[in-house]
C-alpha cells in the first residue's frame, strides 16, 4: 500500500482542483447547477482512475473518506469554501457530501466485499457522468434546474456506454436502465432526497446480486 501513496495524492489534488474550478465558473456567474457538474465530472474520473492505480480497495475507501470529512466538515464550519458544488452556493441540499458518502458505500461492496472493482466504480460512474450531462442537456433545453425527458434521454445513452466497463454486459445495461430511472424519479434535491445517492445505491442494488448469482 506505501508504494501507492503518490497515486492516492495525485488523484486528490485532482478531485481538489476540479472543486475549486467549479468555484471558478460559480464565482463567474455560471449558475450552480451547472457549476457543480465539474465536480461530477471530476470526481468520476478519481473513482475510475482508482481502478487502474490501485491493487485493492483500500486506497480508494480513504480517500473517499477523508472527501466525506472535507466536504462534511467545510459544510459546517466554511460552507463558502465549495460553494460551486454545494456549501453556500446550495444551502438546501447536501449532493456534494452524499457522493463520496455513497463511494464509500459501493467500493466497500462491489470492490471490498464482492472482489470486483467495476462492480464497484460504474454505478459511481452512472450519477458521476450520467447525471453530468443530464443536468447540462436540460439547462440547454430547459434553461433551469428541472426534471425533464430529454435529460434522461441523455442519462441513459451515457449509462449505457459506461456499463460496457462491466462484464457481462447486460448486469451493467440493467444497472443503466434503473439507474436513468433513480435519476428520472428522485425529488429534486432537498434535505435526505438527492439522486447522487439513488442512482449509486438503487443501480449497485440489481448489479451486485445479479452477479453473485452469475
Amino acid at each position: 500500500m506505501l508504494a501507492e501513496i503518490p497515486y492516492a495524492i495525485l488523484i486528490a489534488g485532482a478531485v481538489i482542483t476540479g472543486l475549486y474550478l467549479a468555484n471558478y465558473f460559480y464565482d463567474a456567474g455560471i449558475p450552480q447547477y451547472i457549476s457543480r457538474k465539474v465536480g461530477h465530472g471530476v470526481g468520476g474520473m478519481g473513482f475510475l482512475l482508482c481502478v487502474f492505480l490501485f491493487s485493492s480497495a483500500w486506497w480508494p475507501i480513504i480517500i473517499a473518506v477523508s472527501f466525506v470529512l472535507l466536504l462534511g466538515g467545510a459544510r459546517l464550519i466554511k460552507p463558502q469554501a465549495f460553494r460551486g458544488v454545494g456549501g453556500t452556493g446550495r444551502q438546501h441540499a447536501l449532493a456534494e457530501v452524499y457522493f463520496p458518502i455513497v463511494g464509500v458505500v459501493s467500493l466497500s461492496v462491489g470492490w471490498a466485499w464482492l472482489g470486483n472493482p467495476w462492480l464497484a466504480v460504474v454505478p459511481i460512474l452512472f450519477m458521476a457522468w450520467g447525471d453530468m450531462l443530464t443536468g447540462l442537456v436540460r439547462s440547454r433545453i430547459y434553461g433551469k434546474e428541472i426534471k425533464g425527458n430529454w435529460g434522461s434521454v441523455a442519462m441513459i445513452a451515457v449509462c449505457l456506454v459506461v456499463a460496457y466497463f462491466f462484464r457481462p454486459y447486460f448486469i451493467g445495461a440493467s444497472g443503466a436502465v434503473v439507474a436513468t430511472l433513480a435519476e428520472r424519479f428522485t425529488p429534486l434535491s432537498k434535505g435526505v432526497w438527492d439522486d447522487n445517492w439513488s442512482i449509486v445505491l438503487a443501480s449497485l442494488a440489481v448489479m451486485a446480486p445479479l452477479y453473485i448469482l452469475l
